[in-house]
């Protein structure tokens, strides 16, 4: 009976050894990564931008606050349900991609800083293309090498680096990890850029409504679908052509251009702005006036 009693003692003291050690390895064990999830109660940047989302494709009607609340909770619901993913009021990764916020690969584009760019700009240098610094800033010099690179390779060449010709360059890689910092980063640079351009002199909402007016652009059927595409494309804005483009960019444009991406829009929807002052269009004349804020007056366009 005592070797029995001695047994049991033996084994439930390793058994409580092991799970000690056990314990012990799991708290020192890193944590593993998590997801981080939007919901109920979150607040920030990320939020602002599902709201926008949602507002944008009819679910939401509140306002783009960056408050996830019972409102937002619930237009996160209906969105999933009508997409046929879990309705759980969450925004995981896989309601975030059918919002088309986030992502998992790579776009480099004028604007966008980084060792990515960087590797884009030795290779270019090494091919040719490229004679600036490798200083991990994509301005206009590595876009116009960018361009001539996919023009060698049949690419379409608008000077930015998307899979295929990240893949066309080597950089595989690049193309499947995800940078949403530098691309986000890029968006404000880029956005902020034809705000300063196109509204230097006007005031803060002013700057605020020629950026909305550039992102209801993307938005619609009848401007390209990115926000490189709306800015370059031709004729589009004199700045960009005048090379007012180029000149610094002021502080305030952007906190204008955060402002817009996350959702502000002063102007209410409108596609076309102007100056009466400058402008040599005879057409844009035509187009009814919505509002007027500081010089520019603005259209939705007929």
């Amino acid at each position: 009976m005592k070797r029995y009693k001695k047994f049991w003692i033996v084994l439930s003291a390793s058994l409580l050894a092991a799970v000690l050690l056990a314990g012990v390895g799991l708290w020192l064990m890193p944590p593993a990564a998590q997801e981080t999830l939007s919901q109920f109660g979150s607040t920030g940047t990320e939020v602002r931008q599902i709201q926008t989302a949602l507002k944008r494709q009819g679910y939401y009607n509140g306002s783009i606050d960056g408050i996830y609340g019972s409102a937002t909770q619930s237009a996160v619901r209906k969105f999933q349900a009508a997409k046929g993913l879990t309705v759980d009021g969450i925004c995981g990764s896989a309601t975030l991609s059918a919002l088309g916020i986030g992502g998992s690969s790579t776009t480099l584009r004028r604007g966008s800083t980084g060792s990515s760019v960087r590797k884009v700009q030795q290779k270019l240098l090494n091919w040719g293309y490229y004679s600036g610094s490798v200083d991990g800033i994509y301005g206009s010099a590595t876009e116009s090498a960018v361009r001539k690179f996919q023009r060698n390779n049949g690419l379409t060449a608008d000077g930015i680096c998307g899979v295929k010709t990240l893949s066309a360059m080597g950089l595989s890689s690049l193309a499947s990890a995800s940078h949403t910092t530098s691309a986000n980063n890029g968006d404000v640079y880029l956005l902020a850029r034809i705000i300063s351009a196109e509204a230097r002199g006007e005031s803060y909402r002013g700057q605020v409504a020629v950026g909305a007016v550039v992102m209801n652009r993307v938005r619609s059927s009848k401007f390209p679908n990115t926000l490189a595409g709306v800015i370059y494309q031709k004729g589009a804005f004199t700045a960009v052509d005048d090379g007012q483009f180029d000149q610094p960019i002021a502080d305030s444009a952007y906190r204008a251009a955060r402002e817009v991406l996350a959702g502000a829009d002063p102007t209410g929807g409108c596609l076309y702005y102007y100056n009466p002052a400058t402008a040599t269009s005879s057409w844009i004349y035509t187009l009814p006036v919505k509002m007027t804020i500081g010089k520019h007056r603005f259209s939705m366009g007929k």
